[in-house]
């Protein structure tokens, strides 16, 4: 890519990530242009997409195993409705005013993505390491000298129990270059300026919005300068603003869906889940918003969530290993994964939020699958709503009600803009960051004055005893990393 400018840099970079849900994307892309100037092609175009976008064998579940000759005519006659539709997407280009029918995005419309703030690409290769900056006047290069491939995975080993030197190291090498890269950004006084961050390959996997001195009173931090959120992709950021652009706000939904998963097979007790929906109940009620909570089956979720504009699920997540399509949230029946959110779609109604308090909605432990962003979080993007609010690792379940009530609170302030969701989650961060640093604080006068009293092996205390003591969101109990406010990631526009 050294020789390529930026925007061919970007292209290479979309064509090569995320292909499956860029695929799926494609077959649930907005028609509506089409569809007021050419209303029978457009019909035409929906049907053979929807035939392909329908759950496929695999995914549907059946009393019985298909014979050899029946998965064979289903295989063929899917190759053939793909034939059929690419010739049709040929056709469409040739009409005037489509000739970029489904085709990645322009210069121009790469700048128009950034009219709200700039979106930061940051690749990562075994040759070197570069931020691609886009902003609403220009497109840039930024090479990050002191970002290397090997580093970022040998550090990706400790995410789980991140201690400041990290966040610290994140400041040095991305966070720091970029924002003095960016038109000049102060720590703001009033309105919040905003960026989005797309980290590629193993980066993927780390606190971008957390870097910094983390010290009381720095501003040397991202947390301190902007509101960050996320993207899987620069075309997802781009469906997502042209899906808002066409929502209108009379035609919204005003139903919340509320599930809270206390208690879980085989899982710890989460204690604060039921102080969590209650209060959320409380909030969006005020809202002027139906709260229901449904059974916590499968089918009763899928069911309430085709016509919600919030999704709240309090509980286990549960990554897996080898397959990141599996990763699930945990129901009282079983799974509710990733491949079965995917089918959802929701594009026509595009509620506002899927907030996931549980457990790595947004992690990938599959290495060789980081790039596809194949997580919980990008699966509720996908199927249409505008902003998911996930977690990058292991959580606690009191952190958890903190988090979501602050950010909650924020949207009822804004009115559930689009701009509330993010702002809300970046005020709740900044709040759980200062109270942890009155409290390391605190603790690191009560150990100063243990040494005074009891001499330097009263200093030999080790580092995780800076955070009390609270249950994780997943199947295992574990001492408190200091840093839980930091898992939590907005994705969406």
């Amino acid at each position: 890519m050294v020789a390529k400018s930026p925007y061919e840099a970007i292209q290479l970079l979309e064509r090569g990530r995320g292909i499956i849900a860029a695929s799926l994307n494609e077959l649930r892309a907005d028609v509506l242009d089409l569809q007021q100037k050419h209303p029978q092609l457009t019909r035409d175009y929906i049907s053979l997409r929807d035939q392909l976008d329908a759950p496929t064998a695999m995914t549907r579940r059946s009393d019985k195993l298909d014979l050899p000759a029946e998965v064979t005519r289903r295989v063929d006659q899917r190759h053939n409705t793909g034939q059929k539709l690419e010739q049709m997407i040929g056709d469409i280009r040739r009409l005037p005013g489509f000739e970029r029918f489904l085709l990645g995005p322009t210069e121009n419309e790469l700048k128009a993505a950034a009219v709200s703030g700039p979106v930061v690409v940051i690749n990562v290769s075994d040759y070197r390491c570069d931020a691609l900056i886009i902003e609403k006047h220009g497109l840039k290069t930024l090479r990050l000298p002191g970002l290397d491939s090997k580093d970022i995975r040998a550090r990706a080993a400790t995410l789980e129990s991140p201690e400041l030197q990290l966040m610290e190291w994140l400041w040095d090498t991305i966070g720091k270059p970029v924002l003095d890269a960016l038109e000049p950004i102060q720590a703001p006084s009033g309105s919040w300026p905003r960026i989005w961050w797309i980290p590629t390959g193993p980066l993927t996997k780390f606190p971008l919005h957390a870097a910094g001195y983390h010290s009381h009173g720095s501003c040397n931090t991202v947390l301190d300068r902007v509101i960050s959120s996320y993207s899987s992709s620069i075309q997802a950021l781009i469906q997502s603003q042209q899906r808002r652009s066409r929502v209108k706000v009379a035609q919204e939904v005003s139903k919340a869906v509320l599930v809270g998963m206390e208690w879980t097979p085989d899982q710890n007790h989460l204690r604060y889940v039921p102080e969590e929906i209650a209060k959320l109940s409380r909030l969006c009620q005020s809202m002027q918003l139906d709260v229901i909570t449904p059974q916590a089956r499968q089918n009763d979720v899928l069911s309430a969530l085709g016509d919600c504009r919030i999704f709240h699920f309090a509980g286990h997540g549960l990554t897996h290993l080898s397959d990141p399509s599996k990763s699930s949230l945990i129901l009282s029946d079983g799974l509710l994964t990733v491949a079965n959110i995917f089918e959802l779609n929701l594009h026509n109604r595009t509620p506002l939020l899927a907030y996931l308090s549980a457990c790595g909605t947004g992690e990938i432990k599959h290495d060789e699958l980081i790039d596809e962003a194949l997580h919980l979080i990008s699966a509720c993007q996908l199927a249409g709503f505008r902003h998911v609010i996930g977690t990058l690792w292991k959580v606690n379940d009191q952190s958890c009600v903190d988090a979501a009530t602050m950010t909650y609170e924020w949207m009822k302030r804004g009115n559930m803009s689009d701009d509330s969701v993010a702002e809300g989650l970046h005020h709740a961060s900044r709040h759980l960051r200062n109270q942890w640093d009155l409290e390391s604080e605190a603790r690191t006068s009560k150990r100063m004055a243990a040494v005074r009293a009891e001499g330097p092996a009263a200093m030999e205390q080790p580092r995780s005893s800076q955070a009390t003591t609270r249950k994780p969101r997943t199947g295992d109990l574990y001492e408190d990393p200091p840093l839980y406010w930091v898992p939590y990631v907005h994705f969406g526009i």
